[in-house]
């Protein structure tokens, strides 16, 4: 019989283990809670980053915004290669 009262001790409810089951229970909420806040913030900063383009767009135009957004150092050799087509020997072969 003793036995069996030390397994029912084991398994009984106490407030100790309740608190401890409850504490991690809380830690994992609250990880949810600051991820969630984490990913409503950079929502946030999206949408806010979407409407400033938008706003500049249609106040200054699609051309001054690419303008202002295409780097300005860049030197001949770091530029990308456009390549024009010859038309003189386009017509020629057409």
């Amino acid at each position: 019989m003793n036995w069996l009262n030390r397994l029912a001790m084991k398994c009984v409810l106490t407030p100790e283990k309740l608190a401890e089951r409850e504490l991690g229970d809380a830690r994992l909420a609250l990880f949810q809670a600051e991820r969630q806040l984490l990913e409503a913030q950079m929502r946030i900063d999206y949408y806010r980053s979407v409407l400033t383009f938008l706003e500049a767009i249609s106040t200054n135009g699609v051309e001054h915004v690419a303008d202002k957004q295409r780097p300005q150092g860049l030197s001949a050799v770091q530029r990308p290669l456009r390549i024009q087509p010859d038309l003189a020997t386009l017509r020629r072969a057409g």
